[in-house]
């Protein structure tokens, strides 16, 4: 989970810093399912509207969720028309967008939070960005969706 306060509160740089740390843990955690949550659109080349990662940095993940955050300015945007939700697409990621506030969404990311962040066990060098980076163990979670409706349902 990347933590959209603690995000917006970077620097350009720093922005960059925790994509590429974000593609180390994707190759750190290959093999096993990983949901990645993220405020407004990964893959953007512009770091002020989400998380800059090339799809390589996120291709090992099962569930991509990108969720908005508006008073920090993040909002969902996904081009459907892009490469990088082409090779999501082909790569079988599932692929979420949460509008928090939206009449019947909720969205609880505190209780990612509740739970021990792993980031530095995982990943000794990355330590520095563990309050901006949550990383979670979630044995049992499941992700269900019916995109007929458009509904999905995280537990």
């Amino acid at each position: 989970l990347v933590r959209p306060a603690e995000y917006l509160d970077l620097d350009q740089h720093e922005r960059y810093e925790v994509a590429r740390h974000i593609g180390r843990l994707n190759a750190a955690l290959r093999g096993r399912s990983v949901m990645l949550l993220g405020p407004g659109r990964w893959g953007t080349s512009t770091p002020a509207l989400g998380v800059p990662v090339r799809f390589a940095e996120i291709s090992n993940v099962a569930v991509l969720g990108e969720f908005s955050a508006p008073g920090a300015g993040f909002m969902p945007e996904l081009s459907y028309g892009s490469h990088f939700f082409q090779d999501l697409v082909e790569s079988g990621i599932f692929y979420v967008a949460l509008f928090d506030g939206e009449p019947g969404v909720r969205f609880h990311p505190e209780r990612i939070l509740e739970l021990p962040n792993e980031l530095a066990t995982l990943s000794p060098d990355g330590a520095s960005l563990a309050h901006v980076l949550h990383v979670a163990s979630t044995p049992g979670l499941q992700v269900f969706s019916d995109v007929a409706t458009q509904r999905v349902l995280c537990r």
